[in-house]
């Protein structure tokens, strides 16, 4: 078998590169999911996550914290959230890798790093995840109606 076909049935592996414990208690992780080299070039993949706890707190603003709560948990499970984004690269040469994704994270950390670190940010991603999550399932909820309705004609 030629060599670039085996190169391509390889799986990009998974590292941690750094993290960064901010203020507001989050920790942000510095993931690299580079593919394996093909032709003498990868992808660089850098991907960032940090995980949420949600709270009543995160609800303060609606009219039932608590109800709001046990419904993203219900909808999410009972882990905690992952705010997660990832930066690619393509087309890069093997021995420039670890400097590719050592510039994408400083990228990160002066474009985005900031917004992160807000007090209110968790808060905020767990508002926005629980309105997301919520729609999917009244979405699913009424394509099952209109499925069940169909089936009884």
């Amino acid at each position: 078998m030629p060599e670039y076909q085996e190169l391509e049935r390889r799986e990009p592996q998974e590292r941690t590169l750094d993290h960064l414990n901010l203020e507001n208690g989050l920790i942000v992780y510095f993931i690299g999911r580079s593919s394996p080299p093909v032709a003498g070039r990868c992808q660089v993949r850098l991907l960032i996550r940090a995980a949420v706890e949600p709270t009543e707190d995160h609800f303060s603003n609606y009219p039932d914290p608590s109800g709001a709560l046990r419904r993203l948990i219900s909808l999410a499970g009972p882990d905690p959230v992952e705010f997660q984004t990832v930066k690619i690269r393509n087309f890069v040469v093997l021995k420039e890798v670890e400097k590719t994704l050592q510039e994408m994270m400083d990228e990160f950390i002066r474009s985005s790093l900031k917004y992160m670190k807000n007090p209110g940010f968790a808060a905020k991603f767990i508002r926005r995840k629980y309105e997301e999550l919520f729609a999917r399932a009244a979405v699913r909820s009424a394509h099952e109606e209109a499925l069940r309705k169909i089936e009884e004609e």
